[in-house]
């Protein structure tokens, strides 16, 4: 065997280096770590989507409420006339001109399936630990006695962990419940809102 063909030879049998194995396992590992970046910001963005999805159904829910409200809305009035809306459940509580409009909690009318609060799927529900979505409503005279402006806001806290409920932050949410301010929410960066506005008026028999 000639010195040549035992060196061609040798150079078949030779194997990766460790530094060449410790360089794929790095650019592998770099590669992969993009990969799930990647993954979870996806994910991330769907869920967000999803929730805003969910909050703008449930903003055009409860736009429709109050129209069905202004059923029971069958007068005009060139004043301030509170019989007129006195059969009402939600427009009832439009404030006098010139008194400044707030948010405020809508409370159903007892017997009423109808909630402020909406779980994580966009059902209404009454269980503290299920809230997920809050609504809140504003009204205001546009023309006084004959349409009602009516905003509805809805707003969530975005889930910073894997779970609905078991973020510490979410007791925030108690806000939700009827009677309560929600003008007291503070400045949190994890408070996501829709809005919508419509307009109501009486419904002439």
């Amino acid at each position: 065997m000639t010195p040549r063909t035992h060196k061609r030879r040798s150079r078949r049998r030779a194997g990766y280096t460790l530094i060449e194995v410790m360089m794929a396992l790095g650019v592998l590992t770099a590669g992969s770590v993009g990969i799930m970046a990647l993954v979870q910001a996806s994910t991330r963005g769907n869920m967000e989507a999803r929730e805003m999805a969910t909050a703008t159904e449930i903003t055009r829910v409860w736009m429709e409420r109050l129209r069905r409200d202004s059923t029971n809305w069958t007068a005009s009035s060139r004043t301030i006339n509170p019989v007129i809306l006195a059969r009402t459940s939600y427009l009832r509580q439009v404030p006098n001109p010139g008194t400044a409009s707030l948010w405020f909690v809508p409370v159903p009318p007892v017997g009423s399936t109808d909630s402020p609060t909406f779980d994580f799927y966009g059902r209404d529900t009454t269980v503290a630990t299920e809230r997920y979505f809050c609504t809140n409503v504003r009204l205001e005279w546009l023309y006084v006695g004959r349409a009602v402006r009516a905003d509805v806001r809805v707003w969530w806290l975005r889930r910073v962990s894997g779970s609905v409920v078991d973020d510490p932050g979410r007791a925030a949410l108690g806000q939700c419940a009827p009677g309560t301010d929600p003008n007291t929410l503070t400045n949190d960066w994890r408070v996501r809102m829709t809005y919508a506005s419509t307009i109501v008026r009486y419904m002439a028999n």
